[in-house]
């Protein structure tokens, strides 16, 4: 754990970059935020293709002064929703363009989901059983290869959290945990683990008197579970940005 966690080194906040398209930023407002961020401490960013906001973000990255100096968390799906079995080729693909488009050499986390279509548990963990063999290899290439540093299972369920965190090429796991959703919390405790949705999608900010007390709480009760990460927060302003600073 300790060794996993100085070897990414991500801040403890990571910025999360989903929502910029939606809120109308613009490539310069993007940029300033980053650069804000990084400022602040955060060198960490999570980032998706599937995301409107992704190509507003890709290109704003490459305006900083900072990316150099960025830590990338990244998901990416094999199997996705169309694919119809995992693939390491396809997955490999996927990763080189991911480094392609941020401009880096390795990604530090991926953040690795197996779909199926409709998410269910019983296909999924029945090509997780079959294609176990694959996978591991697969993930222990692409970190000999130095494509990426660890990999985090978003896994969908607490069922396939238990099983999937059983293969070793495995580094933790990502998944929501706030004081709504709890599900998680024990992976938190006994395993590396990255947090998504710490505000329970806004909702715990909802009618609050105080927002940065209320932000404050929110993470610290995440803190409390000792093999956190970093915590994954959507920020889209420097306004927003000055509630996480100290």
């Amino acid at each position: 754990m300790e060794k996993l966690k100085s070897t990414l080194n991500l801040s403890s906040i990571t910025l999360g970059t989903m929502r910029f398209f939606d809120k109308a930023l613009t490539t310069r407002a993007v940029v300033d935020l980053i650069e804000a961020a990084y400022n602040s401490g955060i060198n960490t960013h999570h980032s998706s293709v599937e995301y409107s906001s992704y190509p507003l973000y890709t290109e704003a990255i490459k305006r900083t002064s900072c990316a150099k100096n960025i830590k990338h968390i990244v998901k990416l799906s094999a199997p996705h929703f169309e694919d119809t079995s995992f693939s390491a080729k396809l997955l490999e693909e996927r990763v080189n363009q991911e480094l392609v488009n941020l401009n880096v050499e390795c990604i530090d986390v991926l953040q690795w989901l197996l779909r199926s279509k409709p998410i269910n548990d019983l296909e999924r963990l029945n090509t997780l059983k079959n294609s176990e063999l694959e996978i591991e290899d697969c993930f222990l290439n692409l970190k000999q290869k130095g494509k990426i540093k660890s990999v985090f299972s978003f896994p969908y369920s607490v069922p396939f959290a238990e099983e999937v965190e059983k293969l070793s090429q495995i580094d933790g796991i990502i998944s929501y945990l706030n004081r709504q959703e709890q599900e998680y919390s024990k992976f938190a405790t006994n395993n590396p683990f990255i947090a998504i949705r710490p505000f329970y999608a806004g909702a715990l900010l909802k009618n609050s008197d105080d927002i940065k007390k209320t932000i404050d709480d929110c993470l610290r009760y995440i803190s409390t579970h000792k093999s956190l990460l970093t915590t994954i927060v959507g920020i889209n302003s420097i306004q927003q940005l000055e509630a996480f600073n100290n």
